[in-house]
């Protein structure tokens, strides 16, 4: 036999493999997808339980009795999302080293500090003890855990469980609690923020500082306390490496109109919470639908109860209310006596260990302090750290927060009031509740409000050791800002501090550019359609920049001619532009990459970790704007505004033009804002080229309506996070109304719901969220049977 015969022989053996190894490949991720047509048993049912998915993949299941529909909904959730559901249960509770090996050690060690499963366990036994548990939803809870643990043991596991060697154990309640836990610290900031603002206090000044905090409060006190910013250091690289594939609550935006004020004269319901983008998204959609009971609900993965709904009789959605329910304490701690002094008292510290499994490294063994604050943080993120003796204070903690409760009792309202009195029991996380019903429309803050001292700095570290600093009380829902049917038809919530808070009391609130800018768009028309309602919720606009840009423009000045006429073609593109950032604009990129070196310029006397908490916190934009508008700002005596303006503008130019060349045509949005949805597994390549998706030009920014948030001051403006989904009800015909998710309904790789959203979402359209199902609307149609 010839060479060359040879050579083809061995090629075409060579691409059978190949071949072989693509189609094995493909057959076993198709073998992933989970059944949708035909039958299916499922033990525990006590009638047949119908499943139709419509167009987009969303499950439609239809019951006899709430428990068998929530049996089948933790089945097919199972089906579709069971790896999400397994990472964000080993996220919330300190897991993931076991699973992704020791770079994420760090995480673990904070999540098992905070000790969200710790506090859950000890929640659900108690209440189990005392049988303090509504009755009806502890059947359908238990329903919805045995449908998800059915499915783990006989359903076709995920192909990152292959991929990976794992088996997930059973799911539990505690396991849903733990991830509320994780949702309300994910959008707390004080951990990261208020070791960071006492420490830069004593570096750079009081008066400087205070122009890097949220708000300032009347009448305050200054306390210096001796501590350094290595929390907020270590919490920033937790954030960070978890910002891709893994979802943080961020923001959002939400608003209410009466009958009042829309062209079908009944109330409308519009919202889209703002979270982490990752891959599958946040949000699962299922309608459930019995005798008694129906919903159409976005819903976390681990949890049973929808988070977002409507019905055919009322809806509601939520923002992040951002109010102060973190506050870091220093405690003088005895850790020979296991003590702690609190009023002259020395009184006994808890104690706990932990065992953290590494794969592939030893297990990482760690003590857990706690005092009657809450658990000691800096303890347990380092080895290294000297003073060991910072405490979070948080509701989560309070042997009252059920929000499971909660929830189900809004789900079961049958009018407002019983909506109302169901929000006034939830204690974290904070919340803003956005309701609307057939007449009504209403909003209330979810969670505790704190009375605290007047003049107290809770944004700085607290005296946890005189009893100075302690909380008074909490307000009463009838003392913490609310509205119900306002005589304008509006209410507006987009985490700015809100109308009627106390001036005392202050909070985390984002910076009022999408407040502001909502507000006056929906004070423009006397009524509003759903059309309508999407291109305002879609708007990529921030009617603030306007202000801020006349101030930029108006202070910057060149030296002389040639350098005026050397700039002055870009500076006629700011002073031209409409405020839309669309991907294919020129001006945002001009000008949010002059205000990000702005901000980096003055704040060089920062590390650049402290730079990137300013970054991912509201005070970073708060800061900007701040400074900008106040010229008598104490920031302009240690920098001269004229030069640092020509000085940051002429930089950025430089960059852009290094970047894309001097024709500024090629200096497009879309080209530096970009959005990728990240898998858990994708943050590894090659894997990133199989598990995620994009990057994409992204239209939007930072505090524009379509908020797509960047989170660093590094590299390009790659988004973070984002609107989550964006749903618009209009209670005259809730049977259709109208939502998008920002990828699929499915996390599995070729099932057709996998990005089928995707292009819809970028380009702002929406699709039909259905209450009643047309033959035409059914995609596939499966029955589940009891064995």
């Amino acid at each position: 036999m010839n060479k060359k015969k040879t050579l083809k022989i061995a090629l075409f053996i060579f691409a059978l493999i190949v071949l072989s190894a693509i189609v094995g490949g493909y057959e076993f991720f198709r073998s992933r997808v989970p059944q949708m047509n035909g039958e299916a048993a499922l033990s525990g049912l006590s009638a047949p339980v119908e499943v139709v998915r419509d167009r987009h993949g969303i499950p439609h299941i239809n019951a006899q009795t709430s428990e068998d529909a929530f049996r089948t909904l933790g089945y097919v959730m199972a089906s579709e999302r069971l790896f999400q559901m397994e990472v964000s249960r080993r996220l919330a509770q300190g897991e993931l080293a076991e699973l992704l090996g020791e770079k994420l050690l760090r995480s673990d060690k904070l999540f098992r500090n905070l000790g969200l499963k710790y506090e859950s366990e000890k929640l659900f036994a108690r209440k189990t003890a005392e049988k303090s548990f509504d009755p009806q939803m502890l059947k359908e809870m238990n329903a919805f855990y045995d449908g998800v643990n059915q499915f783990v043991e006989k359903g076709a596991l995920p192909i990152e469980f292959k991929i990976l060697g794992i088996k997930p154990r059973p799911f539990s309640m505690v396991d849903g609690q733990s991830f509320v836990g994780l949702m309300g610290f994910s959008f707390g900031i004080a951990i990261m923020t208020e070791p960071l603002l006492t420490d830069l206090a004593k570096r750079i000044g009081g008066d400087l500082t205070n122009d890097l905090r949220n708000e300032k409060i009347p009448n305050e006190v200054t306390r210096v306390v001796d501590t350094s910013s290595f929390v907020s250091k270590e919490v920033l690289k937790v954030i960070s490496s978890l910002e891709s594939g893994f979802p943080l609550f961020e923001g959002s935006n939400g608003w209410l109109l009466s009958g009042k004020r829309t062209s079908s004269g009944s109330p409308v319901l519009s919202n889209d919470p703002h979270i982490s983008y990752s891959h599958p998204g946040i949000w699962f959609e299922a309608h459930i639908k019995t005798p008694e009971y129906e919903s159409y609900g976005h819903f976390l993965s681990l949890i049973p109860f929808p988070i977002l709904s409507h019905n055919r009789e009322r809806g509601w959605g939520l923002t992040m209310s951002l109010t102060d329910d973190m506050d870091i304490y220093q405690e003088q701690i005895n850790e020979k006596d296991l003590t702690y002094r609190f009023k002259g008292k020395d009184l006994p510290l808890e104690k706990r260990e932990e065992i953290i499994k590494v794969k592939n490294a030893p297990d990482f063994k760690m003590t857990v302090f706690k005092t009657h604050h809450g658990p000691i943080l800096d303890y347990a993120l380092s080895e290294t750290t000297k003073e060991k003796s910072l405490s979070l204070q948080w509701p989560f903690y309070s042997e009252k927060n059920d929000p499971f409760t909660t929830v189900f009792r809004m789900g079961r309202a049958k009018n407002m009031q019983e909506f109302k009195d169901a929000v006034a029991t939830g204690m974290a996380p904070g919340l803003n509740i956005l309701y609307a019903d057939k007449e009504n429309i209403g909003w209330w803050i979810f969670g505790e409000v704190w009375k605290k001292r007047p003049g107290i700095k809770t944004d700085f570290i607290l005296d946890g050791q005189s009893g100075n600093d302690e909380i008074l009380g909490t307000l009463a829902m009838n003392e913490k800002p609310h509205s119900e049917n306002p005589e304008s038809g509006l209410i507006v919530s987009a985490n700015a501090r809100p109308a009627g808070y106390p001036a005392h009391l202050r909070g985390d609130w984002q910076p009022d550019d999408r407040q502001k800018t909502l507000e006056k768009i929906l004070s423009q028309n006397d009524k509003w359609s759903p059309e309508e309602l999407m291109e305002v919720q879609a708007l990529n606009m921030n009617f603030e920049n306007k202000v801020l840009l006349h101030a930029l423009l108006n202070d910057l000045s060149f030296k002389n001619k040639t350098e005026e006429n050397r700039y002055e073609k870009y500076v006629q593109i700011l002073r031209e532009w409409n405020l839309s950032s669309e991907i294919t604009s020129i001006a945002p990129s001009i000008y949010y990459s002059w205000a990000r070196d702005i901000q980096k310029k003055m704040l060089v006397n920062l590390t650049d970790d402290e730079k990137e908490i300013f970054a991912k916190v509201p005070n970073g934009w708060i800061f900007f704007k701040r400074v900008i508008l106040e010229p008598t700002s104490p920031w302009w005596k240690k920098f001269d505004r004229a030069a640092l303006l020509k000085e940051t503008f002429i930089g950025t130019i430089t960059t852009l033009e290094k970047r894309f060349g001097e024709d500024t045509n090629e200096w497009k949005w879309g080209k530096l804002h970009t959005l990728e949805f990240v898998h858990p597994i994708g943050r590894v390549k090659p894997l990133n080229y199989i598990f995620n998706l994009g990057p994409y030009p992204a239209p939007g920014a930072t505090q524009e309506v379509n908020n797509q948030k960047v989170t660093s001051y590094k590299g390009d403006f790659a988004v973070t996070a984002g609107p989550s989904t964006r749903r618009i009800i209009d209670f005259a015909r809730p049977e259709k109304a109208w939502g998008i998710l920002p990828i699929g309904n499915s996390g599995h790789l070729l099932s057709p719901f996998y990005n089928d959203q995707v292009q819809l979402f970028l380009e702002g359209k929406y699709r039909e969220e259905l209450l009643d199902l047309d033959e035409g609307d059914a995609r596939f149609k499966m029955t589940f049977k009891s064995l």
